[in-house]
């Protein structure tokens, strides 16, 4: 017993001496938003309101004692519902709230080994949101109560717990990331898996690659990122989607140009798909603190009965640097929304956000 107990009081020892010699901050976010959305065909769906999205980042940086360093972190988001949703037109707000940005990183050198969810570099960022008011398919969102066609998220695991290696090449990042299911995005308790079962046969294991950097030119931000996994159960495997996204951004003087190209390839025993989303857009900066930008962006579901309601997407918005606020303003036109005739419909919105 007692060389248990001083074992045990050793082992504390270690974790508060590695804890006095860290550094801990505490950051978050806040964006507010006021929404008004025309659904032409569907007068029900017109719907207005303010919306919101909370965040509070916990982070933790040092050294282990063999000389490396780590950073470890997590994020508490707290968000509205959005606009568009059947809850959204009553007085009742709805909420979520959830751990994200959950993390500890080992760091050697330009080697980053990193293990937990959604803090690897991935392809969920929209290089054509040039203000930062928004990306044009959340700008358009809430049309129909069902979301967009328009690529976002190709299916990226990166908000799923698995592990992954970055590899700082000088021009850019290499990232590769594993993750055994897309079904444990929540995670278990770290001490059981009570529902290890439905994550194994819920999705099968997925990795992604994939690069972001300037390429060694001055104000190019461009990334290519490609993912697979198996979608359906292990016993019968009848379903796997193979995913891509590329983007580039470029800065010259006052003008940004954007582009971007998403493609999901889902095959199945019944059908195989390969649907498409193609934006662009171009920004100019009036000063150093207001900048416009007006995009675009049209999405093919690759089902030939939909070939003529390609998803179509245009958005001007303008952004305005207060300081410690930004401030915008964004109006969205979409004609076949979610790739379905006739719908149509526009949006304006306007959103203050400041980080601390």
């Amino acid at each position: 017993m007692k060389n248990k107990l001083l074992t045990t009081t050793a082992i504390a020892g270690l974790l508060i001496s590695g804890a006095a010699v860290a550094q801990t901050t505490v950051s978050g976010n806040l964006d507010l938003t006021y929404k008004a959305i025309t659904n032409k065909s569907t007068k029900a769906n017109s719907v207005r309101g303010f919306g919101k999205e909370t965040q509070i980042n916990i982070t933790n940086k040092g050294k282990l004692n063999n000389g490396v360093d780590y950073v470890a972190g997590f994020s508490i988001e707290h968000d509205g519902q959005e606009l568009g949703s059947a809850a959204s037109a009553s007085t009742t707000s709805g909420t979520g709230m959830f751990n994200e940005n959950v993390y500890i990183d080992f760091i050697m050198g330009s080697t980053t080994l990193t293990i937990g969810a959604d803090h690897i570099q991935n392809p969920d960022y929209e290089a054509t949101n040039i203000t930062g008011m928004g990306d044009l398919d959340e700008i358009i969102s809430g049309v129909k109560t069902s979301n967009p066609a328009a690529i976002n998220n190709i299916g990226s695991p990166y908000s799923s717990f698995g592990l992954g290696l970055v590899q700082d090449v000088g021009v850019g990042k290499f990232s590769v990331y594993y993750a055994p299911s897309q079904a444990a995005i929540a995670g278990d308790s770290h001490g059981g898996f009570t529902t290890f079962a439905s994550y194994v046969d819920g999705s099968n294991s997925t990795y992604e690659a994939g690069f972001r950097g300037n390429l060694g030119v001055k104000g190019l931000d461009a990334s290519l990122f490609y993912n697979s996994t198996d979608t359906n159960d292990r016993a019968t495997n009848t379903s796997s989607a193979d995913n891509w996204k590329a983007q580039a951004k470029y800065t010259i003087g006052n003008v940004v140009l954007a582009a971007s190209t998403a493609e999901q390839d889902t095959n199945t025993t019944a059908l195989s798909t390969t649907k498409k989303t193609t934006a662009v857009a171009l920004g100019y900066a009036l000063n150093k603190d207001v900048t416009v930008s007006i995009g675009r962006a049209e999405t093919d579901s690759g089902v030939a009965a939909s070939k003529s309601f390609d998803e179509e997407i245009t958005a001007i918005t303008v952004g305005y640097n207060l300081g410690p606020v930004a401030a915008g303003f964004s109006v969205g036109k979409v004609d076949n929304y979610g790739n379905a005739t006739d719908s149509n419909g526009k949006t304006a919105q306007f959103t203050l956000s400041t980080r601390f």
